[in-house]
């Protein structure tokens, strides 16, 4: 397995893992919400983005991490890959690139609090999302020099 920069012809690709990953992890916003995102996702939000995908042993795409400058803006992993290790090692490679990262996770997403929590991630404030009124976490990792 490797990770490498998303081609933009795989963008249709990285949108259809977005919107399965999103419907199976956030199960308290309707997954209408969350198709009707996907045209936003492919053609405005992931082109904005440096996206890295993770190619499994059978060379197809596993999952993906979308960055914004310093902000995690997306980390996702096919439905059907999931609990391989495949979310860890793209956070990892992310953090070699960066002092610091930020991002947001919804507080009812308790898979994922955890997952960051995990790996170092702090919360720093609170938030509602304005788009679908839940409560999110805002959280941080700071790269400590040994």
């Amino acid at each position: 397995m490797s990770i490498r920069p998303a081609n933009v012809e795989e963008l249709n690709e990285l949108a259809a893992i977005w919107l399965d990953a999103s419907i199976e992890a956030h199960h308290f916003i309707a997954p209408q919400y969350w198709a009707s995102q996907v045209t936003e996702m492919e053609n405005r939000y992931l082109p904005l983005a440096q996206n890295y995908v993770i190619i499994q042993d059978d060379h197809s795409i596993g999952g993906f991490v979308s960055m914004l400058d310093g902000y995690l803006a997306a980390l996702f992993i096919r439905v059907d890959s999931q609990r391989k290790g495949y979310g860890k090692l793209l956070l990892d490679w992310i953090k070699k690139q960066h002092d610091e990262i930020q991002l947001k996770v919804y507080q009812s997403n308790t898979k994922a609090f955890n997952f960051y929590t995990k790996n170092g991630f702090t919360i720093q404030a609170k938030s509602v999302d304005a788009e679908t009124d839940e409560k999110e976490f805002v959280m941080a990792w700071t790269k400590h020099e040994r």
